[in-house]
């Protein structure tokens, strides 16, 4: 479904759904927030409404229907140097917002003479402030329309029913289907320390299907697929759209009933394009986040303008793709979103910057301040992060291979998010012997630190893709939507954790 491009004038329109039974006006509210954040370094006034629904079918019975829940509140900051206040509250109203500004300044009272001291002889030059204007701007990467609305509680049952029955006809030996469905319609309004006023509306919808086999021997193995992202609930019950992801769970089920046990050892390994980069995202991306890099706590510290990767690797990270999973018109802080190239043909160029981080860096902002809700204050987040597509077929990476290993699908893992040093797991892998792709196996691990792998990236190809399906992050507690992708590449003397020898 094309993104629908919303006028100023329909942005406008939006405000009022933030004031239904509340004593503030649009105006109040933006004249309180604008005289809360004087004197202040950085800060915002943030609200939302947000409609959550769930519907899951398991073992033929529905364990969950819950329709119609919602939540809403605001939260109003503010931030001078490294000091943050912040309050927030489910109810809006006048009073309340009074309540939170007051409280949340008292981080503005006269410091203590260690305090002064210490900022003259540091001499901190004073940051421009970010202007941030969106009274002209279309909002085109994602529909506004709520998308839970385009149909009934008894048509998404009836379609879930569906789906249970198709995927148990596509073989004999299907013992159980899962069918779950998540639905999010999610409006944003934040007011920023320029006094603008900002309206979005952010879709989210998610269909995980997930098909049990067994064998003639009584083993069993799962395949799932997802579909969803920035989207309405149609996209996904979308009929051709659910038998086609069916039938790759199931195809993926099949495969692991006879995959091998993977080998252990250090051999070269191709990354399919698309979800494997959720090895990018973890193990070098949030290793480039401000917050770690000001602190000095990350393996990228104080090396911009250094060479950190093979001349191969270009890493960006990007929220202004029309849509694409971890795509908003702007940040929880009023930041518009933009192209950031973190590492281009292995330099470091930059680090992700929210408002506060990048004020004490003496950076600009990069639009990748973002919060889980109203009751969590923002930090730099990912959106879209990928690497930039290269000169190789996929199928010339494949043949470069004489013995290795070749990733189809990433599940989980552990990984340090400063140093970067992680243990993922593989779905699916098949052995690469002599350029050719051969048998499946499951069961491996890959072991290394995100430093290590993006200096041993040998080939890149042409065949970029973005993951719109799945990707949530976490960090320090809070969970947001990311996209991430690659295209097909080529890593080499990679160390495989395996049973077989």
């Amino acid at each position: 479904m094309a993104p629908k491009d919303t006028s100023a004038t329909d942005a406008n329109n939006n405000f009022r759904k933030f004031f239904d039974g509340s004593d503030l006006t649009p105006e109040t509210a933006q004249n309180l927030v604008k005289e809360g954040l004087k004197d202040a370094d950085y800060g915002e006034f943030y609200q939302e409404i947000k409609e959550t629904e769930t519907l899951r079918k398991d073992k033929g019975e529905y364990k969950t229907i819950s329709i119609g829940n919602s939540d809403s509140g605001f939260g109003f900051r503010v931030g001078k140097d490294n000091r943050v206040g912040y309050n927030f509250s489910a109810i809006f109203n006048e009073k309340a917002l009074k309540d939170a500004i007051k409280h949340s300044r008292k981080i503005l009272k006269p410091q203590s003479i260690r305090q002064r001291v210490f900022n003259i002889f540091s001499k901190r030059k004073k940051t421009e402030a970010h202007k941030v204007n969106y009274a002209d701007g279309p909002q085109n990467l994602y529909s506004q329309d709520n998308p839970l609305t385009k149909m009934s509680l008894e048509q998404k049952i009836a379609a879930i029913d569906e789906i249970e029955e198709f995927a148990k006809s596509l073989d004999s030996n299907v013992t159980n289907v899962t069918v779950n469905y998540t639905g999010t319609a999610h409006d944003v309004h934040i007011i920023t320390s320029e006094g603008n006023s900002l309206v979005d509306s952010r879709p989210n919808v998610s269909l995980a299907i997930s098909i049990q086999l067994e064998d003639e021997h009584g083993n069993v193995e799962t395949g799932r697929c997802l579909l969803g992202g920035a989207v309405d609930c149609t996209d996904v019950f979308d009929k051709s759209a659910y038998q086609a992801a069916a039938q790759k769970a199931l195809e993926q089920a099949k495969v692991l009933l006879v995959a091998e046990e993977a080998p252990a050892g250090v051999m070269d390994v191709v990354l399919n394009h698309g979800w494997p980069s959720v090895l990018l995202h973890e193990a070098v991306g949030h290793g480039l986040e401000g917050d770690f890099n000001r602190q000095d706590i990350s393996v990228y510290s104080g090396k911009v303008g250094t060479k950190v990767a093979t001349d191969e690797v270009t890493v960006i990270d990007q929220g202004d793709m029309p849509g694409e999973r971890g795509s908003l018109h702007f940040d929880d802080e009023g930041t518009p979103t933009q192209q950031n190239v973190l590492i281009e043909n292995g330099v470091l160029k930059g680090y992700l910057q929210d408002r506060q981080n990048a004020h004490l860096m003496k950076e600009k902002p990069t639009g990748n301040g973002r919060r889980q809700s109203y009751r969590h204050t923002p930090m730099p987040r990912m959106t879209n992060t990928y690497f930039k597509p290269g000169k190789h077929k996929p199928e010339d990476i494949i043949k470069s291979v004489k013995d290795g290993l070749y990733i189809s699908d990433m599940g989980g893992g552990q990984v340090d998010i400063t140093s970067g040093k992680f243990n993922m797991n593989a779905i699916l892998a098949y052995r690469i012997r002599d350029g050719k792709i051969c048998e499946p196996v499951k069961g491996a691990a890959l072991v290394g630190d995100g430093l290590t792998v993006i200096n041993s990236i040998t080939m890149v190809g042409n065949d970029l893709k973005l993951e719109k399906s799945a990707g949530v992050c976490g960090k320090n507690g809070q969970q947001v939507r990311v996209g991430n992708g690659q295209p097909t590449i080529r890593i080499s003397n990679m160390t495989i954790g395996g049973r077989k020898k």
